[in-house]
């Protein structure tokens, strides 16, 4: 049974989207969507990253987008302000 919700999403372009949340009665991930896990690297055993595991209890890409939003009106409603981009180099 999918629990869906409306959210705001500015990447890549302004839009509201339906999608699924996860199930906040779910024994496995406690409603988080999933749990992280640490892993280390083979030889030397040291800490070489975090993988991040998906519960059963949602689908993180069921998503539709239902209305895009032009720039002004999610900055509006979002306070979404468009990236400005330089063409000079940082440093």
């Amino acid at each position: 049974m999918s629990r869906l919700r409306l959210r705001f999403n500015p990447w890549p372009r302004p839009a509201i989207e339906l999608t699924d949340t996860p199930n906040p009665k779910c024994r496995t991930c406690d409603g988080q969507g999933g749990w992280p896990e640490d892993y280390g690297d083979y030889d030397t055993g040291e800490y070489a990253g975090t993988e991040w595991w998906d519960c059963t209890c949602w689908n993180p890409d069921r998503v539709r987008r239902l209305l895009a939003l032009p720039g002004w009106i999610a900055h509006l409603l979002f306070g979404w302000v468009p990236p400005v981009y330089s063409t000079e180099a940082p440093f």
